[in-house]
């Protein structure tokens, strides 16, 4: 059985997402999964290791049994620049062969996660032509729809990796968009030596923050928490009226209020009308105790940001689109749109 590695032209187009559902839905089948990422970049500390955090919810997620160690050997722990001149690329590459051999050991499968973007870590001998040279691995690219130009990034890809580029993934598409993607650049791809596995939709749960996640992006201290960690798909700014307000809380769903501490008007509205489901305080000013206790009550996060609430948004609208896919919602949904969505038949013919 042939082993893929999973590319993308830019950062967070869904690599993981589509390792994880890929690898989840295979295993139902009776496939045995590997997972590996030979080049980390996102790195963090949990407990007393380093470690890539897409590679290792990704890790955790598909529960393959691996060491972490060995699913993502080669972690960037320093600047870019200073890594890339003081290390010997030999070495990493004798590191991710020995980790790649006992990962796909055992395995009928092993989806490889590229680096950030499929150019990174071409000074080190470890871009994604590199890994999938060293490996013999096809390439699966994963591509956010951004625009139309995102098919000249495509087309660049193509160049760089040769033949071994077999497959293009859509991703988060407007729904007009899908319809067109399937009907003309389809076309295209074949003509250019690439096939269309599949165009999934853009999903607000996807995109989706959970309250903890945003809590540690803005740096905020928790005023109210609760033990469900909530999802939120949307945000509101509250710079207006109440009467004004009143009808934009109850077009959402599972929306965030980003407002000022000193808006207990608009706080306690939001916490009447059920659909809000976090409320962020700017401007690190606190609200009447009442409010805390109300929003307690009702099972309402409140986080006090330092910020103001334009500067605020602007960190959300950074964050937002950038979520880890972790949860069972996120995890079921996902692989509901991979189903209707990508061809998986195709990819399994074609894996062997």
């Amino acid at each position: 059985m042939k082993n893929l590695l999973v590319s993308s032209v830019e950062e967070y187009s869904g690599k993981s997402a589509v390792i994880i559902a890929l690898g989840l839905l295979l295993r139902e089948e009776g496939f045995k999964v590997g997972y590996f990422k030979p080049f980390g970049v996102g790195i963090t500390r949990i407990g007393d290791q380093l470690v890539d955090e897409d590679a290792y919810n990704t890790a955790i997620a598909l529960n393959t049994g691996d060491d972490m160690e060995d699913i993502c050997p080669v972690k960037l722990d320093r600047p870019y620049e200073e890594f890339v001149c003081s290390v010997f690329p030999d070495v990493f590459k004798t590191r991710v062969l020995d980790s790649y051999e006992r990962i796909s050991a055992d395995k009928d499968i092993v989806l490889v996660e590229g680096a950030a973007s499929y150019e990174v870590g071409l000074a080190l001998g470890l871009c994604d032509r590199d890994i999938a040279s060293a490996l013999d691995l096809d390439i699966l690219m994963a591509v956010k729809y951004t625009s139309d130009f995102v098919l000249d990034h495509v087309l660049a890809a193509k160049e760089f990796f040769g033949a071994s580029l077999k497959f293009v993934l859509f991703n988060q598409l407007a729904g007009y968009k899908k319809a067109y993607v399937n009907e003309v650049v389809a076309g295209f791809l074949k003509a250019n030596g690439m096939e269309l596995l599949g165009s999934m939709p853009y999903d607000p749960l996807l995109a989706g923050l959970f309250v903890s996640e945003i809590c540690e992006a803005l740096n905020g201290e928790w005023l109210v928490k609760i033990e469900e960690d909530v999802l939120i798909e949307e945000f509101l700014i509250g710079a207006m009226s109440p009467q004004s307000a009143l009808k934009y809380f109850r077009r959402v769903r599972q929306a965030a209020l980003i407002t000022g501490g000193d808006r207990a008007d608009l706080q306690n509205l939001a916490l009447e009308t059920g659909t809000i489901k976090c409320i962020l305080l700017t401007g690190h000013l606190e609200p009447p105790q009442t409010m805390l206790g109300k929003a307690e009550e009702k099972g309402v996060p409140v986080i006090l940001v330092m910020d103001d609430t334009l500067t605020t948004m602007e960190k959300v609208d950074e964050i937002f689109g950038k979520a880890r896919i972790r949860g069972d919602a996120k995890i079921k949904k996902l692989k509901e749109l991979v189903v209707e969505y990508v061809d998986i038949n195709r990819l399994k013919e074609y894996l062997g």
